[in-house]
């Protein structure tokens, strides 16, 4: 990458986030997970954090800035396949949620037809017992 514009790996936008990020490096001595989305060879557009810290001479002046480049292609799949997941999980739950609910209230249907199906004996037992029907 030698003498190479940084407008051949990323976009201009992100130029200007990476020259800002590199002031980070000179003034405090260090830049941590800048987001940057250089592009390969090929075109493809890799999203990558920038780590950096600045090279000083003996007499503590920057000289220059070495960091790396961390690829978060595997990172960010990792979270999408997480928010996948977890999106899954929430319609599941719904679900259960909705079955609980139909199931409950066919429960608490019976009870209440069971409560009143022994009225209705109650009453009969105390119409046989008074000779009626008989």
């Amino acid at each position: 990458m030698l003498e190479q514009s940084l407008s051949r790996f990323i976009s201009p936008e992100e130029t200007r986030e990476f020259t800002a990020a590199l002031r980070e490096v000179v003034e405090r001595g260090v830049t941590r997970n800048a987001r940057l989305n250089p592009r390969s060879a090929s075109g493809e557009i890799i999203p990558t954090t920038l780590n950096a810290s600045a090279l000083r001479d003996a007499d503590g002046r920057v000289i220059g800035a070495i960091g790396i480049l961390r690829d978060m292609r595997a990172y960010e799949r990792v979270v999408r396949d997480l928010e996948e997941s977890k999106t899954e999980l929430q319609e599941k739950i719904l679900d259960l949620e909705k079955f609980e609910e139909v199931v409950v209230g066919r429960e608490l249907k019976m009870i209440a037809l069971e409560k009143e199906l022994e009225t209705l004996r109650k009453r009969v037992e105390k119409l046989q017992g008074e000779g009626v029907g008989a």
